[in-house]
């Protein structure tokens, strides 16, 4: 994407999303990546892209950037699991007593060992 910078006198123009002799527009894969991640379709992205930036972006692009991601995804879902998977539960109960006249809390954690 070409970026037009406005010239001024005493050079006091300062862009505000890509800032001067930028080339890169750091983090607006990432924020592709988060909407990606939240379900949005490619045209939802550019949607919302548009709405948020005031930018119209390609849906080629869109795809390049979900394509990178793709692989580790499909990587991450295809790995083997461990034989042997560890998990605690907590649970935990205040409750208010009267004790003597003065109300105090009482609280009492249980975890899954305590229980079984």
């Amino acid at each position: 994407m070409r970026i037009e910078v406005p010239c001024g006198r005493d050079g006091e123009f300062e862009p505000q999303i890509v800032g001067k002799r930028q080339r890169e527009w750091c983090g607006f894969d990432d924020k592709i990546l988060s909407m990606y991640g939240l379900g949005l379709s490619t045209h939802g992205i550019r949607e919302r892209i548009k709405d948020i930036y005031d930018v119209e972006i390609s849906p080629k692009l869109v795809s390049r950037v979900t394509d990178e991601v793709k692989g580790l995804v499909d990587n991450r879902r295809s790995r083997l699991l461990e034989p042997l998977c560890s998990v605690v539960f907590f649970d935990a109960l205040c409750v208010n007593i009267l004790d003597e006249g003065h109300v105090g809390q009482e609280s009492r954690a249980h975890s899954a060992c305590d229980m079984a």
